[in-house]
């Protein structure tokens, strides 16, 4: 686990209250995703990609490779909760600090694969991304309590220095 896909573990641990967040799971047929989260209600499955790629998302050498990859992992995604949690709404969310404004406008024209399980797809991009984790950080500001979380810990460190 790295220490972007430990953030976004924390959220759903810490702001949305899921107890089961699971990291890196491995897919049929190979890949992964990077974080698993069981809602709280039972009624939802988060299946993240966690791209903390400061400089930019991109995977390829262009947007077009990116959106191309990243529709791929949806489809993955929606497989895999098919297969695994056929009574859960499956939730797609992909994760990124820093997204081009033209990338966004390109992934925000993706539609899940109308041949798959039903999916919804969530963007976490830039300021909503910056929003998510100053949540994170504003729990970590009251919560003292040992952690497993390697994130959350040092952002609980940092929000109670001295």
């Amino acid at each position: 686990m790295d220490i972007g896909e430990s953030l976004v573990g924390s959220y759903f641990k810490y702001v949305l209250g899921c107890k089961i967040v699971v990291y890196n799971c491995h897919l049929d047929g190979g890949g992964e995703l990077d974080v698993v989260a069981l809602d709280p209600d039972g009624k939802k499955i988060y299946l993240c990609e966690v791209a903390t790629h400061l400089r930019g998302l991109l995977y390829g050498d262009s947007n077009a490779a990116t959106v191309e990859r990243v529709s791929h992992k949806i489809k993955r995604a929606a497989a895999f909760a098919a297969a695994n949690f056929p009574d859960r709404e499956p939730v797609f969310m992909l994760w990124a600090p820093a997204v081009s404004r033209r990338l966004v406008q390109d992934l925000l024209r993706l539609q899940p694969d109308p041949g798959t399980q039903k999916i919804t797809l969530k963007f976490i991009f830039n300021h909503d991304y910056t929003a998510c984790i100053r949540r994170l950080r504003d729990i970590a500001r009251q919560n003292i309590k040992t952690t497993d979380e390697p994130a959350f810990r040092l952002l609980q460190i940092l929000e109670h220095l001295r």
